[in-house]
């Protein structure tokens, strides 16, 4: 960066080296200032032009269309193609230098074959011996038009926003540049008033007056409100790609700003702004179009993008963000609704809903620009404050899969879904050992154990008092005491077997209960059936009598202590100890009856109760290994 001396002193060695032309400068930035130079080219062109015959019925005149400082652009019909084109000649008599640098212009341009650059149809001699350029009719407005309101932006370059549609204008254009500067061309005079738009799209760059080659130049020229500081001249300006670069930075830096970048009050303002080449762009303007617009503007060649391709690359990759861009600051409005409803009561449907709104634009913004690092960590942020929400909630496994999507989890936050996965795990066991517990104490459950033992002993006891009847009567002379002890044995014995082949699943507290207190029946009926004989000689025909009200108190204190519903088994025994009292003759068949009234009453119970079992596994859908097997 020069110092401010030495700023001053090339400033006023430039405004020495124009004099007069200083004060219009600054009076019109925008316009081309043109260098004095020998235009060799055009002298060749005029002299091959001299040598051609030109049919002057070719064009018929169909009035003007518009005059510069030289020249007049005039509307006619090319006779031979019916079509309307442009036709560019000098106004009245010029010296013969203006009439080589039109011709000059004219053999630049029609060497450079690219849809963006205005293309030459015809060059020839006039009947009064001047130029006559036939250029394409451009039936548009220049940029400088749209960007200053005069033209409607939509019918020339429609888009989303109005920077977007000028980008693409800038991009465009930035394509012909790419194209003239990979001949060797520097335009050195971009500016929204050498561009023209058409109705369908057309970009086209006009105007190549001060066109030159790339190399050395100590010439003043182009437009001062645009121009880079190599192209003020003096000893070691130096004319490239970088120079034209820099000039589309500097149309890019009105298209944010809505001025040039060097319209200044004085002269010496002007010439200051160019050589310090530090652009005022508005605040607002994104700071990735910025950077674009200051590397373009760069004061140094070297540090500017290395052609036009890549300011347009720029560019390009500037719209393809601003879409990830607006999908993030979309998503940021309900990212902040988001965290308003996660500080206090929130309804978990609504916070759910929003979320997922969330999610999915910043992830959208991210598919878009994978660099977008604010939507990246907007994303990250709403999704940590999730994983709390969810915590928060008891929603553990949610908050498990959102820490997940977490690029680096914050580690309390790691610990703190580890800690509700942990106390989870443990709540888990806890309801499970109550449902087992449920389950142990739920009056369906071993119901099929119970019927299998009811059946079997059921059976064996309904069987027993006719197989002691035909002992007894076979064998008279034998005490009825010892006949009852082997059916006691048997039925004990198969008690044990049902118990022993029942699943630890199938042993809840009741089954166990009924079955301690039919084994403890079981039992204190042998050991008093051996007491008796042993030591009282045995009890003859009471025998059965004393059994059946033995099995009166045993089926009465399960009816009353655990399962109500077999009173009737109890009421059986009672009625059986009362008909054998009366009638002792008949005391086998209403020990039968007794019995028999046993079963029945534990086949209604069991079987209600299997069924009950059905018909809430068919509703619940679950069958769970124990239920009453």
């Amino acid at each position: 960066m020069p110092s401010d001396a030495e700023l001053e002193q090339r400033i006023s060695s430039l405004v020495q080296t124009l004099g007069a032309e200083a004060e219009t400068v600054v009076r019109n930035p925008r316009s081309t200032v043109e260098p004095p130079r020998e235009v060799r080219t055009g002298r060749r062109a005029l002299d091959v032009l001299q040598g051609l015959t030109h049919d002057h019925r070719a064009l018929v005149d169909e009035g003007e269309l518009g005059r510069g400082g030289m020249g007049v652009v005039k509307l006619a019909r090319q006779v031979s193609l019916d079509r309307q084109v442009a036709v560019k000649t000098l106004r009245d008599r010029q010296s013969e230098h203006d009439v080589e640098a039109l011709l000059s212009e004219a053999w630049l341009a029609g060497s450079l074959e690219h849809p963006g650059i205005l293309p030459i149809y015809a060059l020839s001699l006039g009947a009064d011996g001047l130029p006559v350029v036939v250029m394409k009719r451009i039936e548009g407005v220049t940029w400088s038009k749209l960007l200053s309101g005069e033209a409607d932006l939509a019918t020339y370059a429609p888009g989303r926003t109005r920077l977007e549609s000028h980008l693409r204008i800038a991009m465009q254009l930035c394509n012909a540049v790419h194209f003239a500067n990979s001949r060797g061309i520097v335009h050195r005079d971009l500016k929204p008033d050498n561009v023209m738009l058409g109705r369908f799209g057309e970009v086209y760059l006009v105007d190549w007056g001060i066109a030159t080659t790339a190399g050395a130049s100590a010439q003043f020229a182009g437009t001062p409100a645009y121009m880079a500081p190599e192209m003020l001249g003096g000893d070691g300006a130096v004319l490239s790609a970088a120079t034209d670069v820099y000039l589309l930075g500097s149309i890019l830096c009105e298209v944010v700003s809505g001025r040039p970048p060097h319209l200044r009050g004085t002269t010496q303002q002007m010439f200051q702004s160019v050589l310090t080449s530090e652009p005022e762009l508005p605040r607002d303007v994104p700071a990735e179009l910025e950077l674009v617009i200051r590397r373009c503007m760069s004061r140094v060649p070297s540090s500017r993008p290395q052609s036009a391709h890549d300011v347009r690359v720029s560019l390009e990759a500037f719209l393809e963000h601003q879409g990830s861009r607006e999908l993030e600051q979309q998503s940021e409005t309900r990212a902040a609704e988001l965290l308003t409803l996660l500080g206090g009561e929130a309804d978990p449907v609504r916070v759910s809903r929003l979320f997922s709104e969330c999610r999915f634009g910043f992830q959208q913004a991210l598919r878009v620009w994978p660099g977008n690092a604010h939507a990246r960590e907007a994303l990250e942020r709403i999704t940590a404050q999730m994983v709390r929400f969810e915590l928060k909630h008891g929603s553990v496994r949610s908050a498990q899969a959102l820490l997940a999507e977490l690029t680096v989890p914050p580690q309390p936050l790691i610990a703190a879904v580890a800690e509700a996965q942990a106390a989870e795990v443990e709540k888990a066991k806890e309801l499970e050992q109550l449902h087992q517990l449920a389950q142990s104490v739920d009056p369906l459950t071993g119901s099929r154990i119970r019927m299998l033992l009811a059946i079997a002993l059921g059976s064996l006891w309904l069987i027993s008092p006719f197989l002691m009847a035909l002992y007894h009567s076979t064998f008279p002379e034998h005490d009825e005491t010892l006949i009852s002890l082997p059916v006691t044995l048997i039925s004990l014995v198969v008690t044990l077997v049902v118990l022993a082949r029942t699943s630890v699943r199938r042993r809840t507290p009741l089954n166990v209960q009924i079955a301690n207190v039919l084994l403890f029946g079981m039992s204190l009926q042998a050991c008093s059936l051996v007491f008796i004989k042993l030591f009282l000689g045995g009890l003859g025909a009471s025998t059965m009598s004393v059994l059946l009200f033995h099995w009166f108190l045993v089926a009465g204190v399960i009816a009353a202590s655990m399962v109500r519903e077999i009173w009737p088994a109890a009421l059986s025994f009672l009625v059986a100890l009362l008909l054998a009292l009366r009638w002792p003759e008949w005391r086998y068949q209403f020990s039968a009856l007794g019995n028999a009234g046993l079963l029945i009453t534990l086949v209604v119970v069991f079987r209600g109760q299997m069924r009950a079992l059905a018909e809430r596994e068919q509703k619940t859908g679950v069958t769970r290994p124990g239920d009453g097997g």
